[in-house]
């Protein structure tokens, strides 16, 4: 966990400063992706590769938002999704106590 950190830190502009990490991995399109949310934008960063290892990086701008929508359903494995409204259309998916947990993250940039 420490080595991604210092990874993703190479993705951050100067002065950007973390404000959350998520604890697993959520959904985006097909793929898996960990977020970090910083003061200026919504970050997913993945790590691929089993020889050679690559990054995947997808960011959206907080000052792009234009609304950010929070569904859950299920009954025992209940599911969170966050459908982004901004230059973007962004819909990320995972379990619902980490998703919910990451809308109230951006709710702050609303």
């Amino acid at each position: 966990m420490e080595r991604r950190s210092i990874l993703l830190e190479d993705y951050l502009t100067p002065g950007e400063q973390v404000r959350f990490r998520s604890s697993t991995g959520i959904r985006y399109g097909k793929s898996r992706y960990h977020i970090v949310i910083t003061d200026r934008r919504i970050l997913l960063y993945a790590r691929r590769g089993f020889m050679t290892k690559n990054d995947e990086v997808v960011t959206q701008k907080t000052d792009d938002l234009q609304g950010i929508k929070y569904t859950e359903h299920g009954i025992i494995d209940k599911k969170g999704t966050i459908h982004i409204e901004g230059k973007t259309k962004m819909d990320l998916w995972g379990p619902a106590t980490e998703v919910k947990t990451i809308y109230q993250q951006m709710m702050a940039f609303m």
